[in-house]
């Protein structure tokens, strides 16, 4: 993997987490993100790592533990949700709208046209099976040369009255401009009755597939009074420094680790 054009922070990954979620298009990003999401990861992994060596039970384990697994949750997040929008932007396009790309990272770009050549194949499927050969024409293709014009064979005459009831063809006369508004009438009368009342109506524009809302990994939390200093540690959505006597909620897995190790005890709330 090629090395990050700048080492993605934990508060960095927060942001875009929210600024993809709330946001229906897809949201401008860097164009390392995926290598700097797998960077990040990686050095979380190491700090937790780092701490499980030091003391496997301390509270600052847990915190870089629980750090670690939202991060994870957050970009597994991110990565599913972009990937929807950017499949909505490919039918889009091989429909024939213009899409505005800027936002795609050279990863996403890829899977952007594979999308398109797909998406193009599935909405002609109809024409290949009737038959119909279909051309999608871009607006930057080359002018195409039209096909020549087909000379239309004239009519033939139609014969005089009194030789078509002769010849016992009076049906073959043109009707009249009453009589063909009536015939027209009556066959969108006949047509109207025949077909269901549920027409087949044109597809609307897709829309932008909104992802349901993955929650972020939230412990459940726990009262907590402090028994002792403790040195600063991380955890999941902040940083920690304790001292003696503190009241705090804390998110239960790294409440436990405190209350188990007799650095802080569990408060219960009164009714």
């Amino acid at each position: 993997m090629s090395p990050v054009l700048q080492p993605m922070t934990y508060e960095e990954l927060s942001q875009i987490y929210r600024e993809e979620k709330n946001g229906k298009a897809l949201m401008p990003c860097r164009q390392d993100l995926y290598r700097a999401f797998a960077d990040l990861l990686t050095r979380l992994r190491q700090d937790y790592d780092r701490e499980i060596a030091k003391d496997p039970d301390s509270i600052m384990a847990e915190g870089a533990n629980q750090k670690r697994k939202k991060a994870e949750t957050q970009i597994k997040f991110i990565t599913s949700l972009r990937a929807r929008k950017i499949c909505n932007k490919a039918v889009l396009s091989a429909d024939g709208n213009i899409e505005e790309l800027n936002a795609l990272t050279p990863e996403e770009r890829d899977y952007y046209e594979q999308l398109v050549s797909l998406s193009k194949a599935q909405l002609t499927l109809v024409d290949g099976y009737r038959g119909k050969k279909t051309v999608n024409t871009l607006i930057d293709e080359p002018h195409r040369t039209p096909a020549p014009e087909i000379p239309v064979k004239e009519p033939e005459p139609m014969p005089e009255p009194s030789e078509a009831i002769a010849s016992g063809v009076e049906d073959e006369f043109p009707p009249t401009s009453d009589e063909a508004e009536l015939m027209d009438s009556a066959m969108e009368d006949e047509f109207y009755e025949s077909e269901p009342d549920d027409i087949v109506q044109q597809p609307a524009e897709p829309e932008i597939v909104s992802a349901e809302e993955t929650p972020v990994l939230e412990a459940d939390t726990m009262v907590i009074r402090v028994l002792e200093d403790l040195p600063p540690f991380a955890g999941p959505d902040r940083d920690y420094e304790l001292h003696k006597e503190d009241i705090v909620t804390l998110p239960k897995a790294m409440a436990l680790v405190l209350v188990n190790s007799q650095k802080a005890a569990a408060v219960t709330p009164s009714l």
